[in-house]
This record gives C-alpha cells, structure tokens and sequence, in this order.
C-alpha cells in the first residue's frame, strides 16, 4: 500500500509540473493563426470603422491576421450571442457596445448576459450620441428641436442604427415623443436622413461629422454633458434645460467565458499598444476619446452599466423597447 502511494505521490507531481508548463506554452504561442472579430452592426458604421482600423492595429501587434466579421442584428444580440457561445480559446473576438448591457433589459430577448457569458478584455472608445437634421429641418439647436416636437408629437422622425432606447430616454428627459425608425447602420441611416426620408438621425460623430462638414447635415444637438471639441459651436441638452440628459456609448473587446486567463492578458495588452498607434489621434477630432483599460475596469464598467438600466428600467416603465 505504501508503495502505491508514494508511486501515486510521484504521479501526481508530475502532472503538476506539467500541466503549468503546457498552459505557459499555449500562451506563448498564442496567436498561432488567424483571429476572427465579430462586429454587431452593419458596414459603414462608426463602430464598423473603428473597428477595423482596431482590428489592422492588434494584428500588427500579435503578429497575424484579424479578419472582421460583421454580424448584425436583434440589436446586437446575433453577434453578441455568436461569441458568447464560440470556443473559448481567444480566437473568436467581439467589438461591440455599451447596447449590450441595454438588450438583457429592454430587449429584444432572449439576450445574452454580458457579465456571464463574455469575458471583457479592453475598453476601446468612448463616444457621446449627436443629433444631426437634413437641411430642410428649420429648427438647428436644442431648443428649437424641443418647441416643434412639443408642437406635434410624433410628427419628427428620428433615424438611428438600433438606438431606440436612447430616443425613449431623449423623449422622457425632454419632455417630447419623435419618431423613430431603426437601422441596422449608422450609414444607411445617415443616406435615408440626407435624402429627406427622416428628418433626423441620431449617430456618433465619426459618422455624421463628414456630411456635417460638407453641408449636406446641420448639427443640432450633442447629447452629453459638455460640448465635444470637434463641434464646439454645438449645443448639449445639458445647456438647453435638460441636465440629466447624457448619452454616452462606449466601445470594447470581448471574448467568450472560459477563455483562458494568460489568452485575456495577452490580448489586452496587445490592445493598449495598439491604440497608442499615432494614426488613431485623429479620432479625437472625431468626437472620440480613444482609451484602454484592464479587463477588470471593463468587467466594472459594463456591471455598474447593467445596474443603471435595470434601475431605469424600474423607474420608468415606459422606456420598454418596441423593436
């Protein structure tokens, strides 16, 4: 008995003298092909762009390829659920939103829970909400936009891609009701918004400052607390009698739980390098503020965003979405 147990003994040291040296292995030799990034939203969108300059960055730094997939949808959750359930291995990334921790909520369901299913890797962006008018819109600031809303409800529609919830807040902190008509885009919302289709759209800057700066968009409101330095000329709704009215996505990286923890490391610091790039600079005359973080800070960040729209949800029961 006793010399099965000392051979039991020595077994067992082996294996363990092992085991970290295999996982030390694996993680050194990650990435050993190429990784796929799911994006959430359609082409041509702010947070399709920045995501592939993002993905371009992080494969230059990890030395391989970073193919972007775009994966639209059920407001966010076809993507968000297609990582959520990929091999947790780190070769299957999200880039997604801040609209992850809206749909566990508001819907539409079934939605993923982003503080199970995903494990956070690094806060890429943050970036206010603006309201942009065609130029047939007669109204070009806050207050004008509230008085004609006011006047006839509903009777101004609104263009986003998949923001209702941030419309209904709009409507509940200013006192009005637009219209709104979801897109799975940014881009095809700003062409039907130009083409006289919607009065307005509701975006990031990256995506509207373009054809705000070539005319065929006016700016009318940003929807922060203080005015963005790309458009310092534009008005908040902090300033127009609305303080509590701030509407600030963020964008980070994801991978699927489980995904091994020396995997996480090693792509979050791959992702600050990379966003200390000097070619990501001009997005901050873009409207953006580019910043990293720990995987811990982003785990934080969506928990303590997930807590507010639960309570806001509470509070206000007629923000439910309508999708």
């Amino acid at each position: 008995m006793g010399n099965t147990l000392r051979a039991l003994g020595a077994a067992m040291s082996v294996l363990l003298a092992v085991y970290p040296a295999v996982s030390t292995s694996a993680a050194t030799e990650y990435p050993s092909r190429p990784i796929r990034m799911i994006v959430p939203y359609a082409v041509g969108g702010t947070t399709d762009l920045v995501a592939r300059q993002y993905a371009e960055l992080l494969g230059r730094e990890l030395s391989q390829t970073v193919v972007v997939e775009n994966k639209p949808g059920a407001s966010t959750n076809i993507g968000n659920r297609l990582v959520a359930e990929a091999d947790p291995d780190g070769y299957t990334l999200l880039y997604s939103t801040g609209q992850m921790t809206q749909t566990m909520t508001f819907g539409p369901f079934p939605a993923i829970d982003p503080t199970e299913a995903l494990a956070p890797v690094s806060l890429i962006l943050t970036s206010p909400q603006m309201i942009a008018g065609n130029t047939d819109q007669k109204f070009s600031s806050p207050e004008e936009l509230i008085k004609a809303a006011q006047a006839k409800p509903k009777s101004i529609s609104i263009a986003s891609a998949q923001l209702q919830l941030y419309v209904n807040v709009l409507g509940a902190q200013a006192g009005i009701e637009l219209l709104h008509v979801p897109y799975k885009g940014g881009a095809p919302a700003v062409t039907d918004t130009i083409g006289g289709r919607t009065n307005l759209v509701m975006g990031q800057p990256p995506v509207l400052l373009p054809f705000i700066r070539n005319g065929a968009l006016k700016p009318i409101a940003v929807l922060s607390k203080e005015r963005i330095a790309a458009l310092p000329e534009v008005r908040t709704f902090a300033e127009s009698g609305v303080p509590a009215l701030e509407l600030v996505t963020w964008n980070g990286v994801f991978v699927p739980k489980g995904t091994p923890a020396a995997v996480i490391d090693r792509l979050s610091k791959a992702t600050k390098a990379a966003l200390a790039d000097p070619s990501l600079a001009r997005l901050a005359s873009d409207g953006l503020t580019i910043q990293s973080s720990t995987p811990e800070q982003l785990g934080e960040r969506v928990a303590s965003d997930v807590r507010s729209w639960k309570q806001l949800a509470k509070d206000n029961p007629d923000l439910a979405q309508v999708r």
